[in-house]
């Protein structure tokens, strides 16, 4: 399948609220946790300006951030090397967040694990949601289906690098984000998903050749 093959698939599917619902739900607990991380560059000119816009969105511009067709966070889902090389459940250690690349803001570990859980049971029980709203291949849906408990719970504790923000390191993929987000219209930040949902598209398309 091509990737406008791809697109195409996924903009005639009917968006179900039972789906969009608990992904603005971990959306915004995400945005809450990139507002909140302080500032780890202050003298970085780049960081600091995007870290005051993030400062200065307000609630009803977060909620319409929040209100994405597609989870902020990438997990790897269209990786599904990554999902089969987990490591067997056992005692790990949490990466500090010292050790996380400086464009990266750590999220928690609950956090983290309502959206590998939220991954999980969609490539469970709806693998074209999770197509969708996950960015996840194919090879990928079935390979987390597959997962444990278990291997979830080690894998949020671990905090590997590859589950990140999406597009956490183009900021000026954010800043326009945050600046659309802050318009009353919304056709700009409709114009700015449809674009996440081509490179999500992409992304998988990319992954399966």
């Amino acid at each position: 399948m091509s990737e406008a093959q791809y697109l195409d698939t996924i903009l005639s599917c009917k968006w179900d609220a039972a789906l969009l619902e608990p992904v603005a739900e971990l959306n915004t607990e995400i945005l809450d946790a990139l507002v909140g991380a302080p500032l780890r560059h202050p003298g970085n000119s780049a960081e600091a300006s995007l870290h005051w816009q993030w400062r200065a969105l307000g609630e009803p511009a977060r909620l319409r951030l929040a209100r994405c067709p597609y989870l902020l966070v990438d997990a790897g889902f269209a990786r599904p090397e990554l999902w089969a090389s987990l490591p067997r459940a056992g005692v790990h250690e949490g990466v500090p967040v010292s050790a996380l690349p400086h464009h990266r803001r750590p999220l928690a570990t609950p956090l983290l694990r309502r959206i590998l859980v939220f991954g999980w049971h969609l490539a469970r029980s709806n693998g074209l949601g999770a197509r969708i709203a996950l960015g996840m291949s194919p090879a990928c849906v079935s390979v987390m289906a597959s997962c444990r408990f278990a291997d979830l719970e080690a894998l949020a504790e671990q905090r590997p690098p590859w589950i990140r923000p999406r597009w956490d390191d183009r900021p000026e993929v954010w800043k326009a984000w945050l600046t659309a987000a802050a318009e009353e219209s919304p056709y700009r930040l409709e114009r700015l998903q449809l674009w996440g949902l081509q490179r999500l598209a992409a992304d998988v398309v990319a992954g399966v050749r």
